[in-house]
Order: structure tokens, then C-alpha cells, then sequence
């Protein structure tokens, strides 16, 4: 199968190390497929593009400001080829052992998300108020779009290219991964949990502001249309 792999980057000095490392690593884990390596840096000040853009084997769109990590996941889908999108997080919060599971699950799918909260996945060290965060969320969306489905949030997954694009536009902040699902549910789209293991990112700090997620949470649940094509 041809694969893009998205990988979103927001002033990430601290983990560029690593990078070339993980890429390896993801490659290997996508053994036997045709896997392209696109990284999105979203309007980066502390020199992450210029640095991705040094990284043999990495293609990269750079947008001139940062706008969101949902800007750079549709960024990413609009960019990518071949037949499926893996949208994953290098900050490794999620293995890249995930991945050829997330590419398989796609056989029966459209779209293939990690999930933690699967009875058969988990999560390692997590802060507590961004996992309560994390869990409320989904359970809320869960219960809006009453899809028999445990983790909405979570934005390591993959999709089928032709389904990505009909999702779009999508939200630019950290609602995105969340919307992106719910649409999906509502336009009748296979989705499939695959369990996985939420951990503590690898290097540097979350971008994401918990109050301000919440609120944004509450406004996308407060108007998500969850209505299937055809229904009233």
C-alpha cells in the first residue's frame, strides 16, 4: 500500500534530535509498504523548519504562522499521495508499533484510530487533569454521536485518502481529531478502534492550553451536526 505519514511539528527544537532516529523506526514498522514522510511545521519560531528541512528523506510544508495542530493534520491530509494517511504525533506519546496495526484495521475500514481507552489499551504517566480531559471528552462525544466508539481525541490514525478529503474542513486547535471522527460517524464511515498505549511524550512540552481545549470542546459538541446524510 502506498502511505503518506504525516508528522505535525510546532517549535520542537528539543525533540529534532530524535528525529531522524524515529523515522527510521517508522519506516521499519511499515516494512513491505511504499511509505512517504511528510512533516508539517506549523509556523515554528525556534528554528524547527529550517531544521526539518535539512532531514534527508523528509518532505516538509511549512505554514508562515502557526495556526493549530488541526491546520496542520488537514494540511497534511490535503498534501498527502497514495492510497492512505497516517496522521502520527513525533513526539512518540504513541509508539510507531502502532502503525502497521493502524494500516491493517484499514482493510475493514475507512479510518483506523489508536485508542487507550480500549479495554486493550492503556496509558502510561499521563497528567492527571489532561486525562480527565481527554476521557470527559470522549465520553461526551460519545454520547452526542451515540457511536459505540471509547476514544474521540486521540490523533494518531490512519485513513483511507479519498474518506480523509470528504472531512474536511476541519477545526484548526485541538478539536480536530475529535470532529474529524464525529463527521465521520455521521456520514456513515467505518471507523475501528485499535487499542494502543498512551505514554509521556519522548522530549520538549505539550502545546496544548487545558481550559482553552475544554472550552472549545464545549462549543464543537454544542454544535457538531451528527445528523447521517439523508435523516432529519
Amino acid at each position: 500500500m502506498k502511505l503518506t505519514v504525516i508528522l505535525p511539528f510546532y517549535d520542537e527544537a528539543a525533540l529534532l534530535p530524535s528525529v531522524p532516529d524515529l523515522l527510521v523506526r517508522v519506516r521499519q514498522a511499515l516494512d513491505g509498504h511504499d511509505v512517504r514522510l511528510l512533516a508539517i511545521d506549523d509556523g515554528s519560531t525556534d528554528g524547527t523548519g529550517p531544521r526539518l528541512d535539512a532531514i534527508p528523506g523528509l518532505d516538509v510544508v511549512h505554514h508562515p504562522r502557526n495556526r493549530g495542530v488541526g491546520a496542520a493534520m488537514a494540511t497534511g491530509i490535503g498534501n498527502a499521495t497514495g492510497d492512505a494517511a497516517l496522521v502520527f504525533d513525533p513526539d512518540e506519546a504513541y509508539s510507531p508499533d502502532i502503525l502497521p496495526r493502524l494500516v491493517a484495521a484499514l482493510d475493514k475500514a475507512d479510518i483506523a484510530t489508536a485508542s487507550p481507552y480500549h479495554p486493550d489499551g492503556g496509558v502510561d504517566g499521563v497528567g492527571a487533569f489532561r486525562l480527565l480531559l481527554s476521557r470527559a471528552a470522549s465520553l461526551l462525544y460519545r454520547l452526542r454521536t451515540k457511536a459505540p466508539l471509547r476514544t474521540f481525541t486521540c490523533a494518531v490514525r490512519a485513513y483511507r485518502l479519498p474518506a480523509a478529503r470528504d472531512l474536511l474542513p476541519a477545526p484548526e486547535d485541538f478539536t480536530a481529531a475529535a470532529y474529524l471522527l464525529a463527521k465521520a460517524v455521521a456520514l456513515g464511515m467505518r471507523v475501528v478502534e485499535v487499542p494502543a498505549r498512551l505514554r509521556v511524550r519522548r522530549a520538549g512540552r505539550s502545546k496544548m492550553r487545558i481550559l482553552r481545549t475544554a472550552r472549545a470542546h464545549l462549543r464543537l459538541l454544542r454544535d457538531l451536526s451528527v445528523t447521517p446524510p439523508g435523516h432529519r
